[in-house]
């Protein structure tokens, strides 16, 4: 859907259609969703839905790919250090604490990328996920290197090595912690870590 374009390139209804996946995750969570609860934040027909869509599954897979853009296209680029860029993007994905939504939005992306296990689609579209992440830290250390503002580390082991550090994190934040739970020691030691590799 978005891999070749970014989110906005979308047109109007399939838009929208994620859009009430949206919703529809936050209220409901991945283990109760169905079509209908996705219908029911769509402000057309559920049969809209089925042009576009054979199932919810394929729905999904698109809907990640939808986050992903979005994500990365609401990320700062440019006017920033790339050490604040690379804090920014910890911001982003490990806030401190969550409202009920987004702690159930969180929790829905982890068990879908739980399910990657044993469905080739969703495993395709987190590998997906899992490279342009790695790709965008690489460019941010990459850069932070050449400016002087990290140490000579190996961007590429770098950026795979804070791309299980942020996944891992995220996994424990919706599995043991409570959405509005401070996961500040969590914070403080990827904080850590980025003052060792910078210069």
């Amino acid at each position: 859907m978005t891999q070749d374009g970014r989110a906005e390139e979308l047109e109007p209804a399939k838009r929208r259609i994620m859009e009430a996946t949206y919703r529809a995750l936050q209220k409901r969570g991945y283990g109760n969703l169905t079509t209908q609860d996705i219908a029911d934040e769509f402000e057309n027909s559920k049969a809209l839905l089925y042009y576009h869509y054979d199932g919810k599954d394929e729905l999904l897979v698109d809907f990640l790919d939808y986050v992903l853009a979005e994500f990365l296209d609401g990320l700062p680029r440019g006017d920033r250090t790339p050490r604040e860029e690379l804090e920014t993007l910890v911001d982003a994905l490990l806030p401190e604490t969550l409202s009920e939504e987004a702690y159930r939005l969180q929790l829905s992306m982890f068990e879908l990328r739980m399910n990657a296990r044993h469905d080739e689609a969703y495993r395709a579209e987190y590998r997906h996920i899992d490279d342009e992440l790695t790709a965008h830290l690489r460019d941010i250390l990459v850069r932070g290197i050449e400016a002087g503002e990290f140490e000579a580390i190996d961007p590429d082991a770098e950026a795979e090595l804070f791309l299980s550090i942020l996944t891992g994190t995220r996994a424990r934040r919706v599995t043991v912690f409570e959405p509005d739970e401070s996961i500040e020691s969590l914070r403080a030691a990827i904080d850590s870590h980025i003052d060792r590799i910078s210069a």
